[in-house]
């Protein structure tokens, strides 16, 4: 059963993907959700048996992977090259979440024993996206009880709050926000990231994570006699592929982002097969108050700081997208805003989160644990 498991997990986000893609689904139900509702449904509505440890070990090993494919696209030097609003709403963004995951903190660590995990866990993910999140978590060595209830947590906030931005959102933040000024489009056209899908240039970019993960291993080996240092490894791991990224033949490989997010599927559906209902319902409800309560607030606090600084609602809305879905939403989102210009600058703002948001998130939870 193991092997009928392993290539469910392997199949299942092709599938889906192929799915919706022939439906016309993607803007409603994305792959990233079904890949969730699958493995929740084969955990609790079938009686097929299930091993937690492969469903564990295949989590991990996708998001190590994951991370240095999805970082390889990062153009930094290109960021600093847009729009200064745009810079700027990321950067207030990016203050707005950590100041209400440490508000979160304050509030709930009675309630929750760890909450300062769950705080950093929560600030990568409301920068960078899901691997983050549970790349810090993984650093964190968070228990796996609390990995798979966040998780779920999460989805139902985001996937709440996702309905929000692409039904009411654009009319309701235009009543605090003025509208975007349009500019010239060939200002952006230099930064679109590389599309396409290249068997040998995915060797390359896999070949490529090899060789880091095995400098990784070697670094905090030497440094401390052991691999038994996770956030060292992961944030080490992030830091040699957003170096990697400085070159623009890495950057160029055609696939490297589309296989990262294929393994992100992966682990959706390796979550998803972990995530006992009846345990997340009956324990869960404190996660989901934690995390609902760092989404509304970094929202709150983004827009006071983007009508102070006179940001206007589409770039707002756009570097909070950014922050919160990573990359696949930012096209949904444009659409919805009615607003193709700030595709590109929302794409390269979403990769820059997924760079920084390790680092944050380690920082932050290490620095509310020690308060």
């Amino acid at each position: 059963m193991l092997v009928v498991q392993l290539l469910i997990l392997l199949a299942a986000p092709y599938l889906l993907t192929k799915l919706t893609l022939k439906l016309g689904t993607q803007d409603l139900l994305s792959p990233v959700v079904l890949c969730y509702l699958l493995g929740i449904l084969l955990r609790n509505l079938t009686a097929f048996p299930l091993s937690d440890s492969l469903s564990m070990s295949v989590s991990q090993a996708t998001i190590l992977l994951a991370i240095p494919l999805l970082l390889y696209s990062t153009d930094i030097k290109g960021w600093f090259r847009l729009a200064p609003k745009t810079i700027l709403a990321f950067v207030l963004i990016i203050m707005s979440v950590l100041v209400s995951t440490t508000l979160a903190n304050l509030y709930y660590k009675d309630l929750l024993p760890d909450s300062n995990l769950l705080s950093g866990m929560l600030a990568a993910v409301y920068i960078g996206g899901t691997p983050n999140m549970n790349a810090v978590g993984m650093a964190m060595e968070v228990p796996e009880s609390t990995f798979i209830t966040l998780n779920a947590a999460e989805m139902v906030c985001g996937g709440t709050w996702l309905i929000f931005l692409t039904t009411l959102a654009p009319r309701f933040f235009g009543l605090f926000l003025k509208p975007f000024e349009y500019p010239h489009e060939e200002d952006e056209k230099e930064f679109y990231p590389v599309n396409g899908y290249g068997v040998k240039d995915v060797l390359k970019a896999l070949g490529l994570t090899l060789v880091l993960a095995g400098l990784t291993a070697g670094l905090v080996y030497l440094i401390f006699g052991t691999l038994e240092k996770p956030g060292w490894l992961i944030l080490t791991l992030s830091a040699f592929a957003i170096a990697a990224s400085m070159w623009q033949e890495v950057r160029n490989l055609n696939g490297a982002f589309q296989s990262g997010e294929y393994l992100l599927l992966i682990f959706c559906v390796a979550i998803g097969m972990m995530a006992d209902i009846g345990e997340i319902l009956t324990s869960g409800g404190t996660h989901i108050a934690f995390a609902a309560s760092v989404l509304l607030l970094s929202v709150f606090f983004h827009v006071i700081l983007c009508r102070l600084f006179n940001i206007d609602r589409d770039t707002m809305v756009i570097t909070s997208t950014a922050g919160f879905y990573g990359p696949p939403f930012i096209g949904q989102i444009a659409a919805v805003l009615h607003n193709r210009s700030i595709v590109v600058s929302g794409i390269i703002t979403s990769l820059v989160g997924l760079a920084v948001a390790n680092f944050l998130g380690v920082a932050l939870a290490e620095l509310l644990g020690s308060w």
